[in-house]
């Protein structure tokens, strides 16, 4: 599942066993995120994001997923040369980091698995594991918040299947040029709220009383915030 970023360089699966006695020091900063051009969404922010990031959707193997645009050409452009960004908003996945989750697909089940970034490894750091194998109270604060993200991302994953199966989803070819340099996407898919005249009024009642409506109008106005991108 696209829950990892390109912010992540030593990708590495949490084991209690092997870690036990691993330590971990969080980034002061966002200066992580300098080369990060994009990251996945869940569902409970998609409508805060919409405010700064362009918002768009893939589709892969494992289904579709939306992801926030934060730059081109391997520059983040809401990031400031201090290592903070310039937007209040902030995506879930880079407020988690060096910590992640990943799903793991079974015969009959689906597992949430927790990662790091071994980059941020760090003697003095904060232990996860005390010399008892129990977990330390940082890690069990760190494993609710991961707990809260794995769910977050499962809700997106049936919010994206359920509006594509809809139409409320286009595929398109995008282009558009910034002061940082062009931006080109093949394949991709957008918010589509054109369709919703279409649609039945029991199925527009199902999708507002999922909360649905207002989150696909804020991702189809999103992707005007490419104009951001020249003015941050």
């Amino acid at each position: 599942m696209l829950t990892i970023f390109k912010a992540f360089k030593k990708l590495i699966l949490l084991d209690e066993k092997i870690h036990k006695d691993l330590r971990i020091k969080k980034p002061e900063n966002y200066s992580f995120m300098k080369e990060v051009e994009i990251v996945p969404l869940t569902f409970s922010e998609l409508i805060d994001c919409a405010i700064y990031y362009p918002i768009i959707f893939v589709s892969v193997k494992e289904g579709i997923f939306p992801l926030a645009i934060m730059g081109v050409n391997g520059k983040n452009v809401y990031l400031s040369e201090e290592g903070f960004l310039k937007v209040d908003i902030i995506p879930k996945v880079v407020m988690s980091y060096p910590f992640g989750v990943i799903k793991k697909k079974r015969e009959d089940s689906e597992d949430w698995l927790v990662v790091f970034d071994e980059t941020w490894k760090e003697d003095r750091g904060e232990a996860l594991f005390e010399e008892s194998g129990e977990e330390t109270p940082y890690f069990k604060a760190v494993k609710s918040e991961l707990t809260d993200l794995a769910l977050d991302f499962q809700k997106v994953y049936e919010f994206s299947q359920e509006i594509h199966k809809l139409g409320c989803l286009k595929s398109t070819n995008f282009e558009t040029t910034t002061k940082y340099g062009r931006i080109s996407f093949e394949n991709i898919l957008i918010g589509n709220i054109e369709v919703l005249s279409k649609i039945p009024p029991e199925k527009l009642y199902y999708l507002n009383t999922k909360g649905y409506l207002p989150v696909l109008y804020s991702i189809y106005f999103s992707v005007r915030n490419f104009k951001l991108f020249d003015l941050i």
